[in-house]
């Protein structure tokens, strides 16, 4: 049991770096450009890896236009508002509101499939709300500051709940591996027409290190780790599963202190620790420490 939390914590690590490696990519290549080539480097991975078990049959047409709506708002409109976030905000504000999804996304299920959320989980959701407000609106300073970075971090952060909760209905006609891909492949298709030749050829006036960084995170991101993640997180249950992607934040801070350099306010401590708390609230914290102690039983 103790190399599967292991590997849980290296692939939530590997998610965390995600907000360090896209600063530093922003600053050589456009937000579309990084978008696009990420795309297409996860969609050859998944090839690759799997491309017999890949199977794209959906029974209604319905279906097929979820498909085409989780592909827009979770690929096109989610990576692509990532990247481009992180143009004017840092890794550690980026984190913190995308944090807010899995109460974002329970409030969405609340609304479209009227599931019954007890009171702990709104009372989490307003801790979380308020910490992700002190964390965003002064990020160490005294006056509010609310950027179109931050806008664009929402943006990603309700579009990848939107997202998820299309994916719970998908799930159900679709292997992971074919829902992985058919999104991602659409998603890719959906961004083209927004790019021009020109913007795709400036990629050779990058440096070869960044092209690599590029290539490289995609794979191991957005393709193996997921892969990896998948695999693994079952074994231990979602309960446990979501503890660690609560670390997701804690490890952004790290490393960006490591490789960036980047300090952190007294002001946005007290913000982190609003939505480390209401995150604990609202997906119960005690009952999955219960299942964590078991686990390791």
């Amino acid at each position: 049991m103790i190399r599967t939390y292991f590997i849980l914590l290296i692939c939530v690590s590997l998610w965390a770096s995600n907000f360090i490696i896209a600063s530093v990519l922003v600053e050589y290549v456009n937000s579309l450009t990084i978008t696009i080539i990420r795309l297409v480097c996860i969609v050859l991975f998944l090839v690759l890896i799997g491309f017999r078990q890949i199977k794209l049959k959906l029974p209604t047409v319905k279906l097929w236009l979820l498909l085409m709506f989780a592909a827009l708002l979770g690929v096109s409109i989610n990576h692509y508002s990532f990247f481009k976030s992180m143009e004017t905000t840092t890794p550690i504000v980026a984190a913190y509101i995308l944090a807010l999804t899995p109460i974002t996304t329970g409030i969405l299920n609340k609304m479209l499939f009227k599931e019954k959320k007890p009171r702990s989980f709104w009372l989490g959701s307003v801790l979380s709300f308020i910490g992700v407000i002190i964390i965003v609106s002064f990020k160490g300073e005294i006056h509010f500051t609310f950027g179109t970075g931050e806008l664009f971090s929402v943006l990603t952060m309700m579009s990848f709940a939107g997202f998820l909760v299309c994916l719970q209905v998908l799930s159900k006609d679709m292997n992971s591996l074919t829902l992985t891909f058919s999104t991602v492949f659409f998603g890719l298709l959906f961004l083209l027409p927004f790019s021009s030749i020109l913007q795709l050829t400036e990629i050779r006036n990058v440096e070869s290190p960044i092209l690599v960084l590029l290539v490289v995170s995609a794979i191991l991101i957005h393709g193996l780790s997921n892969l990896v993640w998948n695999k693994e997180m079952p074994k231990v249950g979602a309960s446990v599963g979501a503890l660690f992607l609560n670390l997701e934040p804690l490890i952004t801070i790290a490393l960006s202190f490591i490789f960036l350099g980047d300090g952190i306010s007294a002001v946005q401590i007290i913000g982190s620790v609003f939505v480390l708390c209401g995150i604990a609230v609202s997906l119960n914290f005690f009952n999955m420490q219960r299942s964590f102690s078991n686990s390791m039983n």
